[in-house]
């Protein structure tokens, strides 16, 4: 998609906003969904106890409700992660977003990571799209070429940078490897850092197809891309 071609209703129907810090309560969701609907942005994500507030009052919009699972640290045990994907399924959830269990990657554990990733995926059974966070700023890129991998292997057809709570802004050279390794039929959701259009257009070209921006410069963004 060129520059000229990605306006800010283009750029909205690419985007996820979210409420997912610990602070955040019910005013915070419903303000999400004011912003979402009124943007048309692609997902709105809350966290999962926040998920039957959030799903009302999308209905019968274009925005899907969304939310993590595993989140923020990837570490929770397999079984817990299994459980919490399917009461957010049973619970309305139109897309996920699961941690890969990061410390098992940095340790070389792959196949663990892998049979961690394989039974979420499994248990929602292609039911709502799964997007996978791989935490890029807390990987060096063998590490990711590695989580991609283990990506891959699980079943994924969806990757995502990050979580957005480390501090570290997701760059086209993730970007790029995670297409690499990930082939060119799977979604790659950059998430963390994007703050501006210069931005956006660099990661699009390096083989990004969606972003999760925080809300207040989403917004920000879609009004200076114009109509």
């Amino acid at each position: 998609m060129s520059r000229a071609e990605l306006d800010g209703h283009a750029l909205a129907r690419r985007v996820d906003i979210s409420a997912v810090q610990a602070q955040h309560g019910r005013a915070d969701v419903e303000e999400l969904a004011g912003h979402a609907l009124a943007g048309d942005f692609v997902a709105a994500h809350v966290l999962p106890s926040w998920l039957p507030v959030l799903r009302p009052l999308l209905e019968g919009s274009t925005t899907n409700a969304g939310s993590p699972v595993g989140f923020p640290s990837g570490g929770s045990a397999t079984p817990v992660k299994v459980a919490e994907a399917r009461w957010l399924v049973d619970h309305g959830v139109q897309e996920l977003d699961v941690v890969m269990n990061i410390g098992m990657i940095r340790s070389g554990e792959l196949d663990g990571a892998t049979r961690d990733l394989a039974a979420v995926l499994e248990a929602v059974d292609g039911r709502v799209p799964v997007k996978v966070i791989h935490e890029v700023g807390l990987l060096d890129l063998a590490q990711l070429r590695d989580a991609v991998g283990v990506a891959v292997r699980a079943g994924a057809t969806s990757l995502k940078t990050g979580t957005g709570w480390q501090g570290v802004a997701t760059t086209p050279e993730h970007v790029q490897v995670m297409r690499e390794v990930g082939g060119p039929e799977r979604e790659i959701k950059a998430s963390g850092g994007v703050r501006s259009l210069a931005q956006v257009h660099d990661l699009l070209e390096a083989g990004a197809t969606r972003f999760g921006i925080n809300t207040a410069v989403a917004v920000r963004l879609v009004a200076e891309a114009g109509a």
